[in-house]
């Protein structure tokens, strides 16, 4: 009789200590899940390599682009040179300077040391093809050379309507402090085009470029 007595005692404890640890094991899954939630979300909202574009591979995915634009109309102006549109030949002339200029540009960013560890460059167009879009849909911050004096960003529609206005510089940590800024895009969707204006201390004069972009 003790003994089963005993034995009713022991169950009950068991079952209550049992369905404890099972509480606890459930609460503290849940506070690790919420803190890797919070670490995920933390990362996301920070300059890192899956999510930010560094400003000179833009703007030498823009001199890329410019370039096979400029080679094609130069084309299309030999084209009708040969064809008795001699007018032409002050304009193809320009055009050649042009490129010339932006090709000794493109050269010189190109073989400029590079900061280790900085975000990949967005995919260049095929060959000969200029209407290729960059993705901004998951792109969120642009991270500048340290040298830069200043730098404005706006995303354009296709009508030409404003969606962001972007100036504000921040040190990126994830990037040895190089001034980064944030792109704010509305929850907007659609084809854009990205314009950049900066202040260039390689060249010392302000510069102006846009490049197509799309966000899903």
């Amino acid at each position: 009789m003790k003994t089963s007595l005993i034995k009713l005692l022991i169950v009950p404890v068991l079952i209550f200590s049992c369905s404890n640890n099972s509480e606890l094991e459930n609460i503290d899954e849940t506070i690790t899940s919420n803190e890797n939630k919070k670490v995920l979300l933390i990362r996301s909202e920070e300059p890192n390599q899956d999510n930010s574009y560094y400003e000179e591979d833009l703007y030498i995915f823009y001199l890329e682009n410019t370039i096979v634009k400029q080679h094609k109309l130069k084309e299309d102006l030999l084209l009708k040179i040969e064809q008795g549109e001699e007018e032409l030949i002050e304009k193809l002339e320009a055009l050649q300077k042009s490129i010339e200029k932006n090709q000794q540009t493109l050269k010189f960013f190109r073989i400029r040391p590079r900061v280790p560890g900085l975000p990949p460059p967005p995919v260049p167009c095929p060959k000969k093809i200029t209407s290729c879009r960059i993705p901004l849909s998951s792109y969120n911050f642009i991270v500048t050379n340290k040298d830069l004096k200043g730098i404005l960003v706006k995303i354009k529609t296709k009508e030409g309507e404003v969606i962001s206005y972007n100036k504000e510089l921040f040190p990126a940590e994830n990037f040895e402090g190089l001034p980064t800024i944030r792109l704010e895009k509305k929850d907007y969707s659609g084809d854009v085009t990205l314009s950049i204006t900066k202040f260039s201390p390689v060249h010392e004069r302000e510069i102006t470029y846009d490049i197509n972009a799309t966000i899903d």
